[in-house]
């Protein structure tokens, strides 16, 4: 039995449009996977750069916590400096100068907009302490005066007593 090939009568037309919608799907599949590309591309070079901002921010924030402990304690040893009248005076000025100067190398490592308060504290902390300076000079010089005031009013006390007893005898 022989087998009769049956040529449908729109055949060049079906296989022209089996071929162009291969060629279709072809590009559509070399378009997906180019699209797929540099999207992994883009969001590669995204994350990268995500990272890199992070580190920057983990970096900035580092320093400003460093920054605010070393203003912390320049406040606690400037505060230490009145409570406490056993402390060397010398030594804590002393302490105190290379704690500030730490402070600015800290401080001029950075950049203006991720230190901005500190540089402004920075100029008013000088001031701070010329004024701390002053009202611990002050006050010691008041403390001195008022010695020296108890002092004689308590020899003019004596004075007074031996002057109304009739022995005018002045002791040094």
């Amino acid at each position: 039995m022989k087998t009769k090939n049956y040529k449908v009568k729109n055949y060049d037309a079906v296989r022209k449009a089996i071929f162009l919608f291969s060629i279709y799907l072809m590009a559509s599949v070399v378009m997906a996977i180019c699209f797929f590309f540099c999207f992994m591309k883009t969001s590669s070079v995204e994350v990268s750069r995500i990272l890199d901002k992070a580190k920057e921010y983990d970096r900035i924030q580092s320093t400003q916590l460093d920054l605010t402990e070393k203003m912390d304690t320049l406040y606690y040893y400037a505060s230490m400096l009145r409570v406490d009248s056993k402390i060397n005076y010398k030594l804590m000025q002393n302490t105190l100068s290379n704690r500030k100067i730490q402070f600015s190398n800290a401080l001029s490592g950075m950049s203006e907009k991720d230190c901005r308060l500190y540089k402004k504290l920075a100029p008013e902390m000088n001031l701070f302490f010329d004024i701390k300076d002053s009202i611990l000079i002050t006050s010691s010089e008041l403390n001195t005066a008022r010695e020296d005031l108890i002092r004689c009013v308590a020899d003019n006390r004596k004075v007074t007593r031996r002057i109304s007893t009739g022995g005018l005898t002045f002791e040094k």
